[in-house]
């Protein structure tokens, strides 16, 4: 028994495919929001030196370069083009930022002749992930189902109209 209608299905679902690129990326933009707010909130009572809210600031959502578009890679953290003059000079947080959340150890530093005693760790990313997890799961979850139904309910329209 021939079976009919294999190509048309092929081709459709060779569109939605290349449909999903926008869905995934806005959708995975919307679930990660609970972290990069819970990160900026823990990067803003941090007990930094120099307390100038530029890393707290700097924190962004974007697509980790290099990513595909239908398997997006998301990440919340540091933007690398953001930086901020302050009174105690120029930052760029995504210099530093690493530094804050896993600490330093003593480390000798030729340019002063010094040996720096190192400085302890202040997580903020972390907690913010742990705290924000299943939520970003659960978020991701309702949101791309209807938003892949839209998309295929588009295509199937379109489909209907070129018989």
């Amino acid at each position: 028994m021939p079976v009919k209608g294999d190509k048309a299905v092929a081709a459709a679902l060779r569109e939605l495919s290349r449909q999903v690129a926008v869905p995934l990326s806005a959708t995975s933009r919307f679930a990660l929001q609970p972290t990069l707010t819970q990160a900026r909130s823990n990067a803003r009572v941090l007990p930094l030196k120099e307390e100038t809210g530029t890393l707290a600031a700097s924190l962004t959502i974007r697509q980790k370069a290099g990513s595909s578009k239908l398997s997006p890679t998301t990440q919340v953290g540091p933007n690398a083009s953001f930086e901020r003059e302050t009174p105690f000079g120029l930052r760029k947080p995504v210099k530093y930022a690493h530094l804050v959340e896993f600490g330093t150890a003593p480390h000798y530093q030729p340019g002063r002749g010094v040996t720096h005693p190192g400085s302890a760790q202040h997580p903020f990313m972390m907690p913010a992930y742990v705290a924000t997890r299943d939520q970003v799961v659960d978020r991701f979850g309702k949101r791309i189902g209807p938003e892949m139904e839209k998309r295929a309910q588009k295509l199937a329209a379109k489909a209907a109209k070129g018989k």
